[in-house]
């Protein structure tokens, strides 16, 4: 492969990673502002760019299960997470197809923003449901 094609395809790559994320901010707006149904479409679209990111599939759980009582569904999307990234194993314990609980342990490791977006979500998750 030349030299040229090398960095045609690397940018296409590229292209399709930032789509990607595009994807996943949207999701993310959507579902801050309640729209979870569309919110879980663009996790979709995201996930069928980039299925190994173990952060859309956490995300899209989150918004399954907190959002939409989609609980069966999320555990599903936990653990496809699970799968692709151990440290996120160790950091969730998803127990049976009902709530996702972080446990406190030391996620340092984990991708720092996105450890704390996830330990925040599922603590405001599990704080609303109390109060149901």
């Amino acid at each position: 492969m030349t030299e040229n094609a090398t960095k045609i395809l690397m940018s296409k790559r590229d292209m399709l990673l930032n789509k990607a994320d595009a994807l996943a901010l949207e999701a993310d707006q959507l579902s801050y502002q309640g729209k979870y149904e569309e919110a879980v479409e663009r996790y979709d679209q995201a996930l069928a760019i980039y299925p190994s990111n173990p952060d859309l599939w956490a995300f899209k759980a989150i918004t399954l299960s907190g959002g939409l009582g989609r609980n069966e569904e999320a555990y599903e999307c936990w653990e496809r997470a699970k799968k692709l990234d151990h440290v996120l194993a160790d950091a969730i314990a998803v127990t049976g197809p009902e709530v996702a609980v972080v446990q406190e342990k030391d996620l340092t490791d984990f991708k720092g923003s996105t450890a704390e977006r996830i330990r925040n979500l599922v603590k405001q998750q599990a704080m609303d449901k109390k109060k149901r």
